[in-house]
């Protein structure tokens, strides 16, 4: 025992280089990091993760402890990556014939983000806040997402037409929010999961709709 607690701090350096190592045979083995799927990272990211986790908990014997960390935690890391990749592939799928006609956009942002954008032409008429027929296809393929994979919030986020005062563009933008969201409560996604605002933002006042996907994992 008394050797053990005297060489404690060369095995916990002994672990930091198995974390190092690893993540260098990650990035080898793809090229770097970035070249990496979310799926991927998700499982370097989480794998260094629980081998830090490990030699903590396991401070009587950090190297063991490094060692199973990592194969737990590039599993709780591999499955958000796998959500991710997943939710975006859905997305993408089912939204081709609008994403083909030019109606929709799909982008990927920060934070395991998905914005789903409605082109003004195709979501209200001018002035207007009721959904066009055409919309509500799109609307409901998405919904279908959400209830069938859960794990996801969407906020509504209307924008207005150039006419009319900022005053009338704002309650114009928060109309549209509200009627879309209204339309996903209809078609069954939880009302805990749908939120909307209006935007005046002068870059965007061509009526666009945008639909921000926010998977919620747990950590």
């Amino acid at each position: 025992m008394k050797f053990f607690k005297r060489h404690s701090g060369f095995v916990k350096i002994v672990a930091v280089l198995i974390v190092i190592l690893f993540m260098g045979a990650a990035c080898t083995s793809s090229g770097s990091l970035s070249n990496l799927t979310d799926t991927e990272k998700g499982g370097v990211v989480g794998g260094l993760g629980g081998a830090a986790l490990g030699a903590l908990i396991y401070g009587s014997n950090p190297l063991a402890g490094a060692l199973i960390g990592l194969g737990a935690g590039a599993i709780t890391g591999g499955i958000v990556g796998h959500f991710m990749d997943d939710r975006k592939k859905d997305l993408t799928k089912a939204l081709a014939p609008q994403i083909n006609a030019g109606e929709v956009t799909l982008q990927v942002l920060k934070g395991n983000v998905i914005m789903v954008t409605e082109t003004g032409e195709s979501a209200f008429a001018p002035r207007s806040s009721v959904v066009k027929q055409g919309f509500i296809a799109t609307l409901q393929t998405i919904a279908n997402v959400l209830k069938t994979y859960g794990k996801m919030t969407v906020d509504v986020i209307g924008h207005p037409d150039k006419t009319g005062t900022k005053a009338e563009r704002q309650t114009l933008a928060q109309q549209r929010a509200e009627a879309v969201r209204t339309m996903f409560l209809g078609m069954g996604v939880s009302p805990a999961l749908v939120r909307a605002a209006g935007s005046v933002d002068d870059n965007q006042l061509d009526g666009r709709v945008e639909l921000v996907i926010t998977p919620v994992v747990q950590n």
